[in-house]
């Protein structure tokens, strides 16, 4: 087989697994992303894939990290849903204001309170944050997770509860 058959093949595989991917729900991007990190994969063995395994190798690949990726998406949003639950006190605009607040958001990292104002006062999805900081949506909920528990334990260990305004 010549090297022109083997890269025309392994195209048209990833055509077909990005479709495949859509087809069982995944959105173009992470279908792509996923395609891609198997040619990542594919590049960084020290064997060659057999023609006619290459496409099972492929999707076997592909699929994985598909279900990789749906759990640990499934996993941040549990987290999260936690956390937020525990820090619902805190969302209301007014309270970021109060002199008392501010004081815990300074103690805070710069970004991880630019975070917690974009996320709770400006009221930006974990979409919008990961665009205006320019990382991946998974590390925006992962950083935004860690910026709520920073604050939750500052709160804490000031033994504060809830606010009353």
């Amino acid at each position: 087989m010549k090297l022109e058959d083997y890269e025309a093949d392994v195209t048209s595989y990833a055509v077909e697994i990005t479709k495949y991917l859509i087809s069982r729900g995944a959105k173009l991007q992470d279908a792509e992303d996923i395609v891609q990190d198997t040619f990542i994969k594919m590049l960084e063995l020290d064997i060659f894939i057999a023609p006619e395994k290459l496409r099972a190798w492929m999707y076997r690949v592909s699929i994985r990290s598909y279900i990789d990726k749906y759990r640990r998406a499934k996993h941040y949003d549990r987290l999260l849903m936690k956390l937020g639950h525990d820090l619902k006190q805190f969302e209301m605009p007014e309270v970021a204001d109060k002199p008392e607040l501010s004081r815990f958001f300074k103690q805070l990292k710069p970004r991880d309170e630019k975070l917690l104002r974009a996320y709770y006062y400006e009221q930006l999805s974990t979409k919008d944050l990961a665009a205006r900081f320019d990382i991946s949506l998974s590390k925006a909920k992962v950083d935004l997770h860690r910026a709520r528990k920073k604050l939750k334990n500052l709160l804490e260990k000031e033994e504060i509860k809830s606010w009353n305004y």
